[in-house]
């Protein structure tokens, strides 16, 4: 048997308790969770830009330095 752990008590206390309000039907707490993204649109943080381009020298300089 698991470990009790509070914290994880009351995430899944407040989670019940917010679908319990949408009658725990998903697509009405989706909805619900948009309209508030949307009205709080100045709020949201965005991601920033992830320059994915591979760097070989740096990677060949960590590679060497494993082995």
């Amino acid at each position: 048997m698991m470990k009790q752990d509070p914290i994880l008590d009351e995430i899944r206390r407040v989670r019940h308790h917010l679908s319990a309000q949408f009658d725990h039907d998903p697509v009405k707490l989706v909805a619900h969770s948009m309209k508030l993204q949307e009205r709080h649109r100045d709020r949201l943080v965005r991601p920033a830009e992830v320059d994915n381009s591979v760097n070989f020298e740096v990677l060949e300089k960590n590679l060497e330095r494993e082995e």
